[in-house]
C-alpha cells in the first residue's frame, strides 16, 4: 500500500522509538552521477553500454538508454540503475555463461 521498507519497519520495530522509526524528513543522497555522465564517467559509460553483449541482451535496449544520457536530469537514477544492471550482467550472468562453456568444451 505505499508503505515502503514495511517488512523491515517492522523487523526492527522493537529497537527503535517511534519518532525514529516513522520519520517523514528523511531523504537519499543525491550524487552529481549525471555529471559525472556527460563528462568524466561518459567514456566508460559508453563502453559499457554498447558493449556487444549489451547491445545483443533482449532485456534492455542499451542503444536506447545510449541515445538519452544527454537527457538525463540533474538527479535522475535512470542511467545508474540501467547501468548497475549492465555491471551486474557482465559480472554474475556473462561470467556465468562463459565458466558453463568451458566446462562443456
Amino acid at each position: 500500500n505505499g508503505n515502503m521498507k514495511n517488512i523491515f519497519k517492522k523487523s526492527i520495530k522493537k529497537y527503535l522509538p517511534p519518532e525514529i522509526l516513522n520519520r517523514k524528513d528523511k531523504m537519499g543522497f543525491p550524487t552529481p552521477f549525471s555529471i559525472w555522465s556527460k563528462g568524466v564517467l561518459k567514456d566508460y559509460i559508453m563502453d559499457t553500454l554498447s558493449s556487444q553483449s549489451a547491445l545483443e541482451r533482449d532485456i534492455i535496449n542499451n542503444r536506447n538508454v545510449i541515445s538519452k544520457i544527454e537527457s538525463e536530469g540533474e538527479f535522475s537514477r535512470s542511467l545508474w540503475g540501467f547501468l548497475s544492471l549492465e555491471l551486474w550482467q557482465q559480472e554474475f550472468h556473462d561470467k556465468q555463461n562463459s565458466y558453463s562453456y568451458k566446462q562443456k568444451e
